[in-house]
This record gives structure tokens, C-alpha cells and sequence, in this order.
């Protein structure tokens, strides 16, 4: 299996994932995107394409989760190490980005009143991370 394959199947499950509620130890509603760790996801993306991978498939429950287990792959760790990511980093910011782009990706479809509800019940950081991913998308 493919590097990047393994990633995809992991943001994805951190998708499925991300309603519940995270561990204390490493809770991505409390991180904060920046647009250097964004092109940092980007580079890691564009260079695993086409590295090879164990093919353990990566289910992460949470951020915790995703943390132990990128931490015993060796390949995964210095393929984030090479672009200057940690794996509390990666899943961190992974949480956080698919959070911020369900809600952004979903706002449309929403009540404008709701959405104004959930918007403002989120963390400070939940805030700037969707505002950051509605800018990317403009």
C-alpha cells in the first residue's frame, strides 16, 4: 500500500472520528492552523504519493490514537519527520483541518441561524481554523 493511501484512509477515518469527543493528552479543537503547517501537509502529500507503505490500514479514534500509531510506523514517522512534522503535529492539525472543512463544506447546506449557533460554539482556535479554511476556498 501506498504512503499516501495510508494517510488518506487515515484522515478519513479521523473524519468519521472527529463528532466525538478527543483526549485531554492531545486535543485538536484547541489547535490552531497555521498556513506553514498547510504547506507543510501539502509537500508531505506531494512526496508520499509514491512511497511505498506497510500495509496496516490506519483507523485512529483519536488524535491520541493516530499519534500511537503513526509513532510505530517507522516510514510514516521520517516521511513527516522529512517536512518537518511531528506525528502530534500531523494529527492534530489532521482533526483540525477535516473539522474545519466539514464545517466550511457543510455551512451552505445549513440554517443560517444554526450555523451562526454551532459557529459560535466553538473553540477560539475551531474559529480561525474555519475562517482560515473559508479563506483558502475563496
Amino acid at each position: 500500500m501506498q504512503l499516501s493511501r495510508t494517510v488518506a484512509a487515515a484522515v478519513l477515518a479521523a473524519g468519521i472520528a472527529c463528532s466525538g469527543a478527543a483526549s485531554a493528552a492531545a486535543d485538536p479543537s484547541h489547535y490552531l492552523l497555521t498556513y506553514t503547517v498547510i504547506e507543510k501537509f501539502k509537500a508531505f502529500e506531494k512526496d508520499t504519493r509514491k512511497d511505498a507503505h506497510n500495509d496496516e490500514a490506519l483507523d485512529p479514534r483519536d488524535a491520541d490514537d493516530l499519534i500511537r500509531k503513526l509513532d510505530k510506523d517507522p516510514a510514516a514517522k521520517a516521511a513527516l519527520a522529512k517536512h518537518g512534522l511531528s506525528t502530534r503535529e500531523f494529527a492534530l492539525a489532521t482533526f483540525a483541518m477535516l473539522h474545519a472543512g466539514f464545517f466550511v463544506a457543510m455551512e451552505g447546506a445549513m440554517d443560517k441561524k444554526k450555523a451562526a449557533e454551532a459557529f459560535a460554539g466553538y473553540t477560539q482556535e475551531q474559529r480561525a481554523n474555519i475562517e482560515m479554511v473559508r479563506e483558502m476556498h475563496k
